[in-house]
């Protein structure tokens, strides 16, 4: 276990979270997403790549999930990159999804992925974050994140 936060505990995916956690992959799509996406299109892209991290888990993958009561509550995924600047590894919260918002669970999930970082000798974390997704932009402010750069589309 990384964490026990009142009810809840933090702890490594097994397998037998698969499915809960593949059933909150829906929530990436739950916000005003870019003209040019589709919900049906974030919805089974973040699936797919959520399926490949439990099906790779390794020392620079890993997923954690939240659980209250034996039951998953949310989920994110790790992964260990290298900062494009420094050359050096750093953390990167890849996904996080939560059942129910304003409940704590972001949060607790956001402190244990600083754990999980720090365990590590990883001296930054970094997020990336669609700019019409407010609840989450805020959450992740409140817990000290600034932005460093937007990538930009365009359809062609």
């Amino acid at each position: 276990m990384l964490q026990e936060v009142g009810r809840m505990e933090i702890r490594l995916a097994r397998a037998q979270d698969r499915p809960a956690i593949l059933a909150l992959t829906d929530r990436f799509a739950e916000f005003e997403l870019p003209s040019w996406r589709t919900r049906d299109e974030v919805n089974a892209g973040t699936r797919r790549q959520v399926e490949r991290a439990l099906a790779h888990v390794s020392d620079r993958s890993q997923v954690l999930v939240a659980t209250e009561a034996g039951r998953v509550v949310g989920f994110a995924w790790m992964l260990v990159i290298e900062d494009f600047y420094r050359g050096i590894d750093m953390a990167k919260l890849s996904e996080i999804a939560v059942a129910e918002d304003g409940l704590g669970i972001g949060s607790a999930l956001i402190a244990a992925a600083e754990e999980w970082a720090r365990e590590r000798g990883l001296g930054m974390l970094v997020l990336n974050v669609m700019n019409g997704n407010l609840r989450a932009r805020r959450l992740y402010e409140r817990a000290g994140f600034a932005a460093e750069y937007s990538m930009m589309a365009k359809v062609l």
